[in-house]
């Protein structure tokens, strides 16, 4: 009898420890934003578009036109953001390229500016600031800190 317990508790903590080392688990920043993105940073700049011209016409309310209007500029912000971080990985001046990007992103947010209407430009901003702030929060929150010193 206490052999056939042996025997069991054994086996029990052989198969225990076998499944704990079977998890899997993503190992890199990027494979977890992109499972808990949807695949944001494999997507296609048409992709892109697309998904940003439906997400600000479910959240602020675009006409057909506003849509069409917004996916265009979305198509060519990111194929430009494409273009750029391709040359950027191939470049040492970090600083240069955060310009680069942050003049872009004005630049295009002035062209969405100038379709949407005055409440809708107001709510836009305000998305905007408070998706701003949550990175802000969790850079600050210490996730991104320990990615970094690692």
């Amino acid at each position: 009898m206490k052999k056939m317990l042996a025997i069991l508790a054994v086996a029990f903590l052989t198969a225990g420890t076998a499944t704990a080392q079977t998890a899997t688990t993503p190992t890199t920043l990027g494979a977890r934003q992109g499972q808990r993105d949807g695949g944001r940073m494999n997507m296609t700049p048409e992709q892109h578009a697309d998904r940003q011209a439906q997400r600000l016409t479910k959240q602020i309310g675009l006409s057909a036109d506003q849509t069409a209007q917004v996916r265009a500029i979305a198509l060519a912000e990111a194929q430009e953001t494409k273009t750029m971080r391709a040359n950027a990985s191939a470049s040492t001046d970090r600083q240069a390229a955060m310009q680069q990007m942050k003049a872009t992103r004005e630049k295009y947010d002035a062209q969405l500016n100038a379709v949407l209407t005055p409440a809708q430009a107001t709510k836009y901003t305000e998305i905007r600031d408070q998706k701003m702030d949550k990175r802000k929060d969790t850079m600050k929150g210490g996730k991104m800190k320990a990615k970094m010193k690692s």
